[in-house]
């Protein structure tokens, strides 16, 4: 299970395996966002904050911006794999 935005519209989205562990099912709010923003995953405090969300205490994850009403253009990092 994994508790987080993966899909970059300010909703965190929560992922489930089925019973059978043949496929993931993503569940969300019906309600769109009128603001798309690169996904939270990408930044790498919000990252670490899922890692350690869903390891341990359970506790919200928080990007390293502020999100919400009246925020500045948020940034988009240049995150990358080796």
């Amino acid at each position: 299970m994994l508790s987080g935005d993966i899909l970059g519209d300010w909703r965190e989205e929560v992922v489930w395996r089925t019973s059978g562990n043949t496929a993931l099912r993503i569940y969300s709010t019906p309600y769109e966002a009128n603001t798309k923003i690169t996904t939270l995953l990408h930044d790498t405090m919000y990252r670490t904050g899922i890692a350690w969300q869903n390891t341990a205490y359970n506790q919200p994850p928080h990007p390293s911006f502020f999100l919400g009403n009246g925020m500045a253009t948020a940034p988009r990092p240049a995150v990358y794999t080796p």
